[in-house]
């Protein structure tokens, strides 16, 4: 038997290694990228968790605006306009390494808990900042879709 009678008869052989080779290549390079999209989201979960952002370039007038949203929600915070503007008032603390962490994932909590306890249109009066939340905080997320859930 010659090599070229030999190649003949295991090209299936081959052709099974070279498949192989190829969808292993492909699982490798599939793996890396969800690998580097689970780290990309944690980093983005704790920055967002303690405030580690860089700070913006006009603190005091993000700072002015926290304070307004903060302040409408302690005048009435049975109002939906008043409760989306705490929910952002505490994401944009969070976002932009405002104040402090702790307090403004208290007052997300908060206005959380106050939801969850009230109607289900209470909470979809105020869907988009609490899409914020839970784009801005990973770990809230699951309450936030069980309130939007809600029927």
């Amino acid at each position: 038997m010659s090599f070229r009678d030999g190649m003949l008869q295991a090209r299936g052989q081959i052709v099974f290694i070279a498949a192989l080779l190829c969808s292993t290549a492909a699982i490798v390079y599939l793996e890396y990228f969800d690998t580097t999209g689970r780290i990309r989201d944690q980093v983005i979960a704790a920055q967002a968790t303690t405030g580690s952002k860089a700070p913006v370039l006009a603190p005091d007038f993000v700072g002015t605006a926290m304070q307004m949203g903060e302040d409408a929600y302690g005048a009435d915070p049975s109002t939906a306009g008043n409760r989306a503007a705490a929910l952002n008032a505490a994401v944009l603390g969070l976002s932009q390494g405002l104040g402090q962490p702790a307090q403004h994932r208290q007052s997300l909590e908060q206005v959380i808990a106050t939801l969850e306890a009230e109607a289900p249109s209470a909470a979809q009066e105020v869907a988009p900042a609490l899409a914020l939340v839970a784009a801005a905080v990973p770990d809230l997320e699951p309450r936030v879709r069980a309130l939007l859930a809600r029927q």
